[in-house]
């Protein structure tokens, strides 16, 4: 990233030639002496600049980084913590995170896991042979360089001997790769804690999720502290080794030198080469969050590890809040990526590093004119072809399963090759989950078929019948993947088995209504309306959240008309629009699971409920015109901007946080990328077809944008967004 306006050229005599990220507490730089030697310069906000407790901990992270050898670590250069903005400098380690690693080619395999494993205990050695513990160990603070992996940020890092907060009355850290003591009391955290983390950053890296990931940072810091890790996904020995690392109690973790002697026995094949079939990635969010598919409610869900629960309490979480030695809980979603700067040289290899393996720009034709009929437009509107899922083509990891509206069976692989061809033509593709693509087919009747499909090779495995062709929506019954299907009543709602097809449960929710099924942050949900008022558009909604075992409903609210997007701290996020006469959305509602108060945050005025359904990412909802104009907004009503795009008709966006943008796409393949930060038009592509057809859909995996779009003649196109010009 190029510096900005008002970034300094130098600091401390170090000229700055670039910005390398941007975090929660500071900026960072890649800067060079007078020598031309390469460093990261770090600079801290203003805001904690004037922070006495900050500066404490600021001198705390140089003192501590400045003990460590440098061997494994990036190496302390120069700093000044008492400097009005204070700042730190310290080695240039181009290369990688593992985060940015995983996101863009999947899971480590073999050799370059083991290579892994060996290597961070061998900087966990360095690093507390020093009297260092890190406590912030996550994939995002792991660089993988040309000479090993190397550990940085040690902002939350304290000396052994010394039991200070980070901050006083807060815990800071990354749910999925923080220790049980260190969310119980940071005071008591010790080296111990160090070899816990470091066994969610191997599980991680050998499965893409970390072994007790769950749908908020609050309910996987209660995974954390009180349930066992999740690694049906790990094999072999390295699981035995990973297992006794995640024990509970502190005391009964091993050694670093112990830990160290069993993975170097450990044979190259056997570090988690047999693994499922089915462990799909996506790109990974600056802020920590899974970029693309984003939060979008009915879009299906990327592949997870098993989860012990879809929902847990909130009481829960917050008996967790209030035991974490009764302070602020200071916690970021995700995988971890998190404040660590793109730490890349901006050289053409290095570009192609953020892609996934074998990768190349692609165009492929999927139906051909004569093919199956395809929905497209209502009076010149573009119109999504089916209503739950809606999707044609489905990624996982490299791999993109198409098959919805008239589209065969196909699988494709990272260069666009198909890979194999089924003449089974469904509806729609609703999610692939262990090993199985699901999509549904429709009957003359008006009833359908729910399919499973092997990935491997498309056959189908299994087949039950639904009500309908547009319903269903992959959910988790425990550690069982479910899918919620609707019965031809519209009133009963069924749970169906993913990998078997068989029905786990059948429950009506009411009588007299029409309700639709819904799955949103992995929670089953039914909106209904009564039968005799199913056509006017002013009757309040009754949205019930059905029990994931049971399918039992309980009422959390009874708001207008609109969409379900996501969960946050245990609430339900609602976007309600106005009266019947309204085409916007009006009110956001944060909706409790237990039917109590919802809280209402007042949306500015002009935000577009018509065509395209809105995108939340991290805290902020992105809402599309059918103009072309799109507007962020945050969580809390305040709108960031509003940008004319000149291109009308763009579906639903994806984020990329590596590029700090926002795509949007065409019914004709014409690409659009926004700023996240101003929402200025970056570039903007060509229409790759006639105008018309429904709304394309996009899948960004590191650097590579999948396009799906069409009507007569349906295709799908892989572009490379950092090699994209300006005009596109």
């Amino acid at each position: 990233m190029a510096l900005r306006a008002g970034d300094p050229e130098s600091i401390g005599g170090y000229a700055l030639e670039r910005r390398l990220g941007r975090g929660g507490m500071g900026t960072v730089y890649l800067a060079h002496s007078q020598s031309g030697r390469q460093l990261a310069l770090k600079v801290v906000h203003q805001q904690f600049a004037d922070d006495d407790e900050f500066r404490v901990r600021f001198r705390q992270e140089i003192a501590a980084a400045r003990r460590v050898s440098g061997a494994f670590t990036a190496a302390v250069v120069d700093a000044d913590p008492h400097a009005v903005l204070p700042w730190m400098a310290t080695s240039y380690v181009p290369g990688r995170t593992l985060a940015e690693r995983v996101a863009a080619n999947g899971p480590l395999r073999g050799a370059e896991l083991r290579r892994l494993a060996i290597g961070l205990v061998e900087a966990l050695r360095d690093i507390h042979r020093a009297g260092v513990v890190h406590r912030d160990l996550k994939p995002a603070n792991i660089v993988l360089s040309e000479e090993g992996p190397r550990v940085i940020d040690f902002g939350i890092s304290r000396a052994a001997d010394h039991q200070t907060l980070t901050m006083t009355g807060r815990v800071m850290g990354t749910p999925p790769f923080m220790s049980p003591e260190q969310l119980r009391d940071p005071r008591e955290v010790g080296p111990e804690s160090d070899v816990f983390s470091l066994a969610t950053v191997v599980v991680f890296a050998a499965t893409g999720q970390s072994p007790f990931d769950a749908d908020s940072p609050y309910m996987t810091a209660y995974h954390v502290v009180h349930e066992p890790p999740e690694l049906d996904a790990v094999t072999g020995p390295l699981r035995d080794a990973v297992a006794d690392c995640l024990s509970k109690e502190p005391s009964a973790r091993p050694g670093l030198d112990e830990l160290l002697e069993r993975l170097r026995t450990l044979p190259d094949e056997d570090a988690n080469e047999d693994v499922t079939d089915d462990h799909g990635t996506g790109a990974v969010d600056s802020e920590g969050a899974v970029a693309v598919p984003t939060e979008v409610g009915r879009a299906p869900r990327r592949p997870r590890l098993p989860r012990r629960r879809a929902l847990v309490a909130a009481g829960v979480a917050a008996g967790l809040v209030a035991a974490v030695a009764g302070g602020v809980v200071v916690l970021k979603a995700g995988s971890g990526s998190g404040d660590r700067p793109d730490a890349r040289p901006a050289t053409g290899s290095s570009r192609d590093a953020s892609l996934p393996s074998g990768w190349r720009p692609w165009q492929r034709t999927l139906t051909e004119p004569g093919d199956d009929d395809v929905v497209t437009r209502v009076e010149g509107t573009p119109q999504t072809v089916n209503g739950l899922s809606g999707r044609r083509c489905l990624a996982s990891g490299t791999e993109l399963y198409c098959g919805g509206s008239g589209i065969a069976l196909t699988r494709l692989d990272a260069r666009g090759r198909v890979t194999w061809h089924r003449p089974t033509k469904p509806d729609a593709l609703i999610g692939v989950v262990d090993g199985l693509v699901l999509g549904t087919v429709g009957r003359s009747d008006g009833t359908a078929r729910l399919e499973g499909y092997r990935t491997s090779d498309g056959e189908r495995v299994w087949k039950t019948d639904i009500g309908g062709a547009d319903q269903g929506a992959v959910f988790r019954r425990g550690r069982q993947p479910a899918v919620l299907t609707q019965s031809w009543d519209e009133e009963t709602f069924q749970a169906v088995d993913a990998r078997t097809g068989d029905m786990l449960w059948s429950r009506r929710v009411g009588r007299g209504l029409t309700c639709s099924p819904d799955v949103v942050a992995g929670r089953p949900l039914a909106d209904c309306r009564p039968m005799e008022d199913r056509a006017a558009p002013d009757t309040p909604s009754r949205l019930y959240a059905l029990s994931p075992t049971t399918g039992a409903p309980r009422r959390i609210g009874t708001p207008n008309a609109g969409v379900s997007l996501a969960e946050r701290s245990g609430d339900l996020l609602y976007l309600e629009q106005g009266d019947h006469d309204s085409f916007d959305y009006t009110d956001l509602l944060f909706l409790s699971p237990d039917g109590g108060p919802a809280r209402r945050v007042k949306l500015p005025e002009g935000l577009s409920a018509q065509q395209t359904r809105p995108t939340l990412v991290g805290d902020t909802l992105y809402f599309v015109r059918q103009n072309g104009e799109v507007t962020a907004v945050t969580t809390a009503g305040k709108r960031l901007w509003s940008e004319a795009t000149e291109v009308e008709w763009l579906g639903s966006p994806v984020v990329s946080g590596r590029r700090n943008a926002l795509y949007l796409a065409t019914a004709a393949g014409r690409v659009v990328a926004l700023d996240r930060e101003d929402g200025r038009v970056l570039w903007r592509g060509k229409a790759r077809t006639d105008p018309g057809g429904v709304p394309a859909e996009l899948t960004l995996s590191g650097d590579a944008l999948t396009t799906v779009y069409g009507y007569d003649t349906v295709a799908a196109a892989g572009t490379d967004i950092s090699r994209v010009s300006r005009d596109g």
